[in-house]
């Protein structure tokens, strides 16, 4: 007697893992077959002698099997895989096979999800179609003789997400913006020549009468009437790209004159993080904007006019290539020009992914602001109130100590030559001289300091792109001033406020070692001055930052940047893709 083979017909890996290809199937469930018919027979011989219609059906089973297997594909069309898999099972049935693997297989083949595959695969080979589509409707256009489509959409209040061009008096579809009502409706495409906006007639006429016609439409239903592109670009077309980036830069379409249709663009400010949906055009990126900064999310918010608003338009903005083409005015075509543009490209967006803090690291707090903002006074505060949580890193200075001073504690005293050799070697976050003494930090600080806590920086806005590294992956918080009547008056409480206390504490022969202390008023010139500084420092280094926050008083900003720096530490945040290589997560 054969032994049954322990494979099961149950088992459809079996077929998940042949060609796509039914002769192949059938050559598999062939080799089952004879094997099967092999041991029907043989169990038979043993005990009583097989019935002459049982070996029959098992024969011929088989035969109708190698017949197919055997056939050449263009005798396979005329057979129908359905028939062939019903003339099995009933041969099977007739034999009363008792094997299990024989009533799996009928079972297999009986299933309707298997006999409609085996039926489609059947009309399709032989290009057979239903139901029988009537052919395309087309119109007869009387000045040019050639067919036409018509095509209506129905845009419900969004804009209709295609830009046109005319040349020499004709209308042509220029760009199909990503996910817009053109685009989803699948009917309109580049380079199809517009003759009718709702039966209006469209040659010779501006762009912006065009788009009047557009705006005029009754119950947002447009009907176009077209000229079919020679070519569907669509099935022509590479698959679009998707990516994110973070803008380094601000932008506003109506103030480019490169831009050819700035109603179609989106403007964004540097810090905004921008969805690249198609980049296709090597000057006009199709992107949606996401939102500012490292905790942006376009659907955050479940107002249903806000996620159909702005967060929502896809529009077009300058590429890098157009960026630096416009620097670069004789053209980018040698290998020098590459070379520019590579070096330039990450001046005008960084690429970015989001990624989520699981492995609870430390990173290093940097709050970013003009001078006289505030930024130490908080910086004093949260060491104070958080003194188990936040860290300093000690400065290093050439000078030497003074009475009260400890060494490691209030700085890292060394010479001026070892300074200038660490300087040399880039070991320095940031450094300076003031009275011939040089002040700075260094980055090994940094580093001892993030073992004992997270650490809190204030450091001088040029030392950014020196702790802006995945090993530190700083938060970085850049910190406005309020407007000038909050300023003036946040300024003389505060001020007040640390005066009483200093004439409490020296009554009580108390001293109080604190900058605070020294709090003093600020004239309208210089409120002003920092206004204005910090204006023009948000738009250098906007483009860096985590977070804006405004210093309106201490306890409104110490509660604001607490929370603020727990998000930026627990939720996903936006983080740059030249850091991908170092996470290794």
């Amino acid at each position: 007697m054969v032994p049954p083979r322990k494979s099961s017909f149950a088992d459809y890996d079996s077929f998940r893992i042949m060609p796509d290809n039914l002769s192949a199937i059938f050559e598999t469930i062939l080799d089952y077959a004879e094997e099967e018919a092999a041991g029907a027979s043989t169990s038979q011989n043993l005990q009583n002698p097989p019935k002459k219609h049982q070996k029959l059906h098992h024969k011929n089973a088989v035969e109708i099997l190698e017949d197919f297997a055997v056939l050449k594909n263009e005798k396979k069309e005329e057979i129908s895989f359905q028939e062939l898999a019903q003339s099995f099972i009933d041969d099977w049935d007739v034999a009363n096979s008792k094997s299990i693997s024989i009533q799996q297989l009928s079972q297999f083949l009986s299933s309707p999800k298997i006999q409609g595959v085996l039926w489609a695969a059947q009309e399709i080979s032989a290009g057979r179609f239903a139901p029988q589509l009537p052919d395309v409707p087309f119109e007869v256009d009387e000045d040019d003789g050639v067919a036409v489509k018509i095509v209506r959409i129905v845009r419900r209040g969004e804009p209709l997400g295609a830009t046109i061009k005319c040349e020499r008096g004709k209308v042509y579809v220029a760009r199909i913006m990503a996910n817009g009502v053109a685009d989803r409706s699948g009917c309109i495409q580049e380079k199809d020549r517009v003759l009718e906006v709702n039966g209006v007639t469209v040659a010779d006429k501006e762009p912006r009468e065009i788009v009047n016609l557009l705006d005029k439409c009754d119950n947002g239903i447009i009907t176009f009437k077209l000229i079919p592109a020679e070519v569907n670009q669509k099935l022509k077309q590479k698959k679009s790209s998707h990516r994110y980036v973070r803008a380094l830069f601000d932008y506003d379409p109506w103030q480019d004159r490169r831009h050819p249709c700035p109603e179609a663009a989106i403007s964004f400010r540097a810090g905004d993080i921008l969805e690249i949906l198609d980049e296709k055009d090597q000057y006009w990126w199709q992107t949606r904007k996401i939102g500012f900064g490292a905790l942006a999310r376009r659907k955050e918010s479940h107002d249903e006019e806000q996620i159909a608003g702005e967060s929502k338009k896809v529009g077009l903005v300058p590429s890098e290539w157009l960026q630096c083409q416009s620097e670069n005015p004789d053209g980018l075509g040698s290998s020098d020009d590459l070379q520019f543009l590579e070096s330039r490209k990450d001046r005008y967006y960084e690429g970015v992914f989001r990624w989520r803090n699981k492995k609870k690291r430390r990173r290093v707090v940097v709050l970013l602001g003009a001078p006289g903002v505030g930024r130490n006074e908080i910086r004093r505060q949260f060491f104070k109130v958080f003194a188990d949580r936040f860290t300093n890193a000690i400065p290093h200075t050439s000078r030497p100590p003074r009475p009260n001073e400890t060494d490691g504690v209030s700085y890292h005293f060394t010479t001026r030559a070892e300074m200038e050799r660490m300087i040399e070697r880039k070991e320095m976050l940031e450094y300076g001289e003031f009275r011939d003494n040089l002040y700075g930090t260094a980055l090994q600080s940094v580093r001892r300091a993030s073992e004992r806590g997270t650490v809190l920086l204030t450091p001088h806005p040029l030392a950014i792109e020196n702790i802006r590294t995945w090993e530190f992956a700083p938060i970085v918080i850049f910190v406005q001033p309020p407007d000038f009547g909050e300023f003036k008056h946040t300024r003389e409480v505060y001020r007040a406020q640390t005066t009483r206390s200093h004439s409490a504490a020296s009554s009580s022969n108390v001293s109080q070692n604190t900058a605070a202390t020294n709090a003093r008023a600020f004239s309208d010139t210089e409120i002003r001055q920092i206004i204005e500084n910090s204006a023009q420092m948000e738009q250098k280094y906007r483009g860096v930052c985590d977070a804006i926050i405004r210093n309106v008083d201490f306890e409104t900003t110490m509660n604001e940047l607490t929370g603020l720096i727990y998000n930026l530490e627990s939720k996903a945040t936006w983080m740059p893709t030249k850091w991908l290589a170092d996470i290794g997560e």
